[in-house]
């Protein structure tokens, strides 16, 4: 009997699984369906992680690693973006930048990664990040109470068309997406009327 093959550990059976959220949906991933693209038992998943619900949640973790990273990355990359609807739609670019081309991904980060893992103390940070982003600029609390409607409706807004886009429900391309972020900037933001 031949011995089994050793895996480096956990996050080589998240990354496969990350691949497979990106090719066919999380529908798609199993642990019979990992081990097997590993070249592994079944077992062999179980001895670095739980069940099948441990590597959904850190599938769904890795995934907004990558978004959060993206968003910084045009963030720094912009030094000359200000103010709090240059941020708004820098970041809002980036969402559906990433949503277009992690379709499984976000759809899982944003319907049933959300409803599993919302009230995980690992993943909750991760939801409403417009609002904790724009709490920690230069914004005074006072000045976030006033506002706060209004981020959060732009947060609803873009999450919503992000989605929409990678269902299929409502696809666009970037610049249609973004005549609906400008439109809202420009006449929903605090300061604009």
């Amino acid at each position: 009997m031949s011995r089994e093959k050793v895996l480096c550990g956990k996050g080589e059976i998240i990354q496969v699984a990350v691949g497979i959220v990106d090719r066919e949906g999380m529908e798609a991933v199993s642990i019979r369906r990992i081990a097997k693209e590993l070249g592994v038992s079944s077992m062999t998943i179980y001895n670095y992680v739980e069940n099948l619900q441990d590597v959904k949640k850190y599938v769904l973790i890795s995934g907004f690693d990558r978004m959060y990273s993206r968003i910084f990355e045009a963030l720094n990359a912009s030094p000359g973006v200000g103010g709090s609807a240059g941020v708004c739609r820098a970041v809002a670019l980036e969402v559906f930048r990433f949503a277009d081309k992690n379709r499984g991904m976000f759809t899982y980060m944003y319907s049933d990664g959300r409803l599993l893992f919302h009230q995980d103390a690992e993943v909750r940070p991760f939801y409403d990040f417009f609002a904790k982003f724009i709490k920690r600029g230069r914004r005074s609390r006072d000045e976030w109470m006033a506002n706060e409607r209004c981020f959060r409706l732009f947060e609803t807004l873009v999450f919503t068309m992000a989605d929409q886009h990678c269902t299929g429900v409502k696809s666009q391309t970037e610049d249609e997406f973004l005549e609906y972020v400008d439109f809202y900037l420009d006449h929903c933001m605090p300061g604009k009327k």
